[in-house]
């Protein structure tokens, strides 16, 4: 099992602290004030985008929608006018029509041309027909009391005379701009389309008269229903595909960002450190050398007891010695290109160093690598530090003896070799399994937490990867991807 911890030279304790992009915001340094962009609440991309761009999107279907609907509309409507211009015009040529409009006694009027007026008020979908001539009086209605009255200003009316159809729609009984032609029209259905037809003697010729129709066209109707339910529905599918589209781009970008911020501060946050650990230990090789003197002189000291201490000392100040360089290489720049590195003796080593940690502890160890495991690009020092580590880690979670299991070889589906580290210490409880790679996240009471992101960031470097599995009770186990050099 791994603690979420460091190499066991950081002992000093620091508190928990949350990652970059988790919502929740870093704890305020004593003795500075808390400045107003500290205060402020994070601009979250996502939220932002979900809201305007949903308002943004309905406020262009609806528009487009309206346009579309009221054009559809009035198409349909002035068509269906035309066609019905261009049939009584035809009529009134053939029947030649000015007669009829201009001469003043009825008696004298075309019977034929009054019989083709009356069939078309009697069509199904016609509620009645009204035959006015140039001075804007009715010379002929299906509803003999209107005929010879003149019905009031009429601005469709006047269109007409002047040579244009005139279309008009309403509801029938509505108390907006009520004509008085209007009264008495009588129908089960509400809408109605009124067409002014200008009548001329001849083509081209001057306007004589005008044809009203008051229709109740339910056909027409019925189509121009079935179109704004086409028209309405693609525009907010397209709206809803669109939204759907964007919203995950844009989530996408939003969680990019994120880790991307994440990273950073974790390179700025590792940078500081490195800077510090090089100050660190460049202060105690004097020391850790004094000390090692000291320890081979007590080495000819005739007690057995003393000599075997010696001797003890004189390898952990070796074994620092060793972690103190690898620390300085660490911080030093990163090397300008990676080198094929053997992981076969590579783990061989760093087990070797903890050899008499493990045989204290009573931990039993299990070691199959690969002999014909090709190398990997790598850095020599730093990929022993990040083994380094994670044995460290192994070993602490498991005080009371276990197994610790390691093998090498190559991975399944990748151009890689697979690194698998396995115990059955205390394991790490579910809720801590995924902040087990954030800076100064620490579960033990002496450490910085930064063992675990100091070995991610160094297989990252590389090219490989690291993933963790754990429970608490059942031990954890630990699996180190890292690319094949390749010559």
């Amino acid at each position: 099992m791994f603690f979420p911890s460091d190499p066991p030279f950081m002992t000093n304790p620091v508190k928990p602290v949350e990652p970059a992009g988790s919502g929740t915001p870093a704890p305020p340094i004593p003795g500075v004030p808390e400045s107003r962009a500290t205060r402020q609440q994070p601009f979250s991309l996502t939220r932002w985008f979900s809201l305007l761009s949903f308002v943004c999107i309905v406020a262009a279907c609806v528009i487009l929608s309206s346009f579309l609907s009221r054009f559809l509309t009035d198409s349909l409507l002035e068509r269906d006018a035309h066609v019905m211009a261009e049939v009584v015009q035809s009529i009134a040529e053939v029947q030649d029509a000015s007669e009829y409009f201009l001469v003043q006694n009825t008696t004298l009027k075309d019977r034929g041309l009054e019989e083709f007026f009356a069939h078309i008020g009697k069509l199904p979908d016609v509620l009645r027909t009204n035959i006015y001539a140039r001075d804007q009086r009715v010379i002929w209605s299906s509803d003999r009391s209107l005929i010879g009255k003149y019905l009031g200003p009429n601005h469709e009316l006047e269109e007409a005379l002047e040579g244009t159809v005139a279309i008009e729609s309403g509801v029938i009984g509505s108390s907006e701009d009520i004509k008085p032609e209007h009264l008495l029209l009588r129908s089960q259905e509400p809408r109605f389309v009124e067409n002014y037809l200008p009548v001329r003697a001849n083509a081209g010729g001057p306007v004589i008269g005008v044809v009203e129709v008051y229709r109740v066209p339910i056909a027409l109707f019925q189509t121009i229903a079935h179109g704004l339910r086409l028209i309405w529905g693609i525009s907010l599918g397209c709206g809803l595909f669109l939204y759907l589209a964007l919203f995950w781009i844009v989530r996408r970008a939003d969680r990019l960002i994120e880790e991307q911020s994440a990273r950073l501060l974790e390179a700025e946050t590792l940078a500081v450190i490195g800077e510090m650990t090089g100050a660190i230990t460049h202060g105690i090789r004097n020391p850790l050398a004094s000390i090692r003197t000291s320890a081979e002189l007590c080495q000819d000291d005739p007690s057995p007891a003393v000599r075997e201490a010696a001797r003890d000392i004189t390898a952990e100040v070796d074994r620092l010695s060793e972690w103190v360089r690898q620390l300085l290489t660490y911080s030093a720049q990163e090397p300008a290109r990676l080198d094929p590195v053997n992981l076969g003796p590579l783990l061989e080593a760093s087990l070797q160093g903890f050899e008499r940690e493990r045989q204290r502890r009573g931990v039993a160890l299990n070691l199959a690598i690969d002999p014909a495991l090709p190398a990997v690009r790598a850095e020599r020092v730093r990929l022993g530090h990040a083994f380094n580590s994670l044995f460290s880690n192994a070993l602490e979670a498991m005080p009371k003896g276990g197994l610790l299991e390691v093998e090498a070889r190559l991975a399944p589906k990748a151009r890689a070799v697979r690194v698998t580290i396995r115990d059955n210490g205390v394991g790490i409880p579910r809720e801590q399994l995924r902040r087990v790679f954030v800076p100064f996240f620490t579960s033990k009471r002496k450490g910085l937490g930064l063992g675990l992101p100091l070995v991610k960031r160094i297989v990252t470097r590389f090219g490989g990867s690291v993933s963790i599995t754990s429970a608490a009770g059942k031990g954890a186990e630990i699996i180190v991807e890292l690319p094949i050099h390749s010559a």
